[in-house]
C-alpha cells in the first residue's frame, strides 16, 4: 500500500500557526480520520503549551509546560497513601505484615488508578519508578531487635534490615523509612512487607493515624 504524504510548501524558513483572534493555536495529529493527539497553546489555560489526546486541548492533557516553564505530566503514574488506623499486634515474633492487608490504606492521591488500598501497586507502563515508605511501629520490646522492610516487587526484593529496639524513641516507638528506584515492566507489582522477630510474642503495631505515620508513595521516574 502506497504511504499517502502531505508536505509543505518551504518557501520560508518560518513556520506561524496563529488563528488571527482569541483561541486555541495548535497542530493536530490524526490517523485514518480519528483524531490522536494535538499540540498547541491553550488559551484558556494562560497560554499553557500541551500536548493533548483526542481533538481537544485540555481534555486529556499528557504534557503541560505553562508560561513560566513549569512542566506537569497529569497522567503519569503517582501515588500517595497512609494508614489510617492502627494495625495491632502484628509482627514481633516472625510474622510478617503487609501493609494494608489489616486496615486498608487511604488515598490521598492515585494519578492513573494503579495503586489499590490493601497495598498493591501495579505498573501501567516499563520504566523505572521510586516508591519511598515511611513505617511507625510502636509495643517494641528489648528483644525485638532485627527487623526488616522489604519492597516486594515482581522481579526482585528491596530488604532493609533495621534494629527496631535500638532506633526506639521515647514512648516504646520508632519509625523506619526506606525508598528505592525499582526496574519494572508493564503489569508489575509491587507491596511492602514488614518483619521483626526475635521477640516473645507479635505484640508490635503499626502505627496507622491522620498524620501519616505510616505510608507508602511512588512514581514513575522514567
Amino acid at each position: 500500500m502506497a504511504t499517502k504524504q502531505n508536505s509543505i510548501n518551504r518557501a520560508t524558513q518560518d513556520l506561524t500557526i496563529d488563528p488571527g483572534v482569541s483561541g486555541d493555536s495548535f497542530v493536530q495529529f490524526n490517523i485514518n480520520t480519528t483524531n490522536e493527539f494535538r499540540i498547541g497553546v491553550d488559551d484558556d489555560a494562560s497560554d499553557a503549551f500541551k500536548i493533548s489526546q483526542g481533538g481537544a486541548l485540555g481534555a486529556n492533557d499528557t504534557f503541560v509546560m505553562t508560561a513560566a516553564g513549569e512542566r506537569t505530566m497529569p497522567l503519569q503514574p503517582a501515588f500517595l497513601a497512609y494508614l489510617g488506623t492502627s494495625d495491632l499486634n502484628v509482627t514481633g515474633n516472625g510474622t510478617t505484615y503487609t501493609l494494608g492487608s489489616g486496615n486498608a490504606l487511604t488515598e490521598v492521591f492515585d494519578q492513573g488508578g494503579d495503586f489499590v488500598t490493601t497495598g498493591t501497586f501495579t505498573a501501567s507502563v516499563s520504566g523505572r519508578y521510586l516508591f519511598t515508605v515511611c513505617i511507625k511501629v510502636s509495643d517494641i520490646t528489648a528483644a525485638m531487635d532485627n527487623g526488616y522492610i522489604r519492597l516486594l516487587t515482581s522481579d526482585y526484593n528491596y530488604r532493609y534490615y533495621w534494629n527496631p529496639y535500638v532506633v526506639m524513641a521515647v514512648g516504646d516507638g520508632c519509625s523506619y523509612s526506606v525508598n528505592t528506584i525499582a526496574d519494572m515492566d508493564a503489569a508489575d507489582t509491587v507491596t511492602v512487607t514488614l518483619l521483626i522477630i526475635d521477640g516473645a510474642g507479635d505484640t508490635a503495631d503499626i502505627v496507622g493515624d491522620a498524620n501519616g505515620s505510616t505510608f507508602f508513595s511512588g512514581a514513575l521516574l522514567v
